[in-house]
């Protein structure tokens, strides 16, 4: 275990070649709950914020989107979206755009690898065919039982899942995710194989 952006995170489960090895061919799994993530919400937002390359902006509602980004980017990325805030403020009226940090409210799990999404069909009703649920896009749906956020973001081309869920549920979708993944040989990974996939 490391500490990382002042989260601990596990840094490898046995090494990190076997572990890359094993997700580009089956299935892993990592706790990355360090990852920076906000709400962004508000009148202020008709069209989809552009917050530079480091963000990845999901969209969740009318006027409401998730903005997820590596934890070294946390920081310029709330400046940006302060920023958008400031932007058209009136003092007499609320604010036209609202930003919440929320990391902290979210376990987030990452599942990878070719065989993610038969792990992830074991545990969820949602359609998640390449046509409904291409790389960039995410959805809400019961993962495990849970309530999530379901965001795919493929690794160099290695099909990926971000699964976020209220943190008082992170272990117990983490157990889930591992015993669906049995069949699977599914295997936990940590932050240095993570960074082997991401090249």
């Amino acid at each position: 275990m490391i500490v990382h952006y002042g989260y601990q995170i596990t840094s490898t489960f046995s090494t990190p070649d076997a572990e890359a090895k094993r997700i580009r061919e089956s299935v892993g799994l990592a706790d990355i709950s360090c990852v920076s993530t906000f709400n962004l919400q508000g009148r202020g937002l008709k069209n989809p914020p552009e917050l530079g390359p480091d963000a990845c902006v999901w969209p969740l509602g009318h006027r409401q989107y998730l903005v997820t980004c590596k934890p070294a980017a946390g920081d310029a990325v709330r400046d940006r979206m302060q920023q958008l805030q400031r932007n058209g403020a009136e003092p007499s009226l609320p604010p036209p755009i609202y930003v919440a940090e929320v990391t902290s409210v979210y376990a987030q799990l990452l599942l990878a690898g070719p065989h993610s999404r038969d792990v992830l069909n074991k545990l969820t009703s949602l359609n998640l065919s390449e046509d409904a649920r291409g790389s960039l896009t995410c959805a809400q749906a019961n993962v495990a039982h849970v309530h999530a956020m379901v965001l795919r973001k493929d690794l160099k081309g290695i099909l990926a899942y971000h699964l976020l869920v209220g943190r008082e549920y992170g272990e117990d979708v983490w157990e889930s995710v591992m015993h669906a993944g049995h069949e699977f040989h599914i295997t936990p990974f940590g932050l240095e194989a993570l960074r082997l996939l991401r090249g």
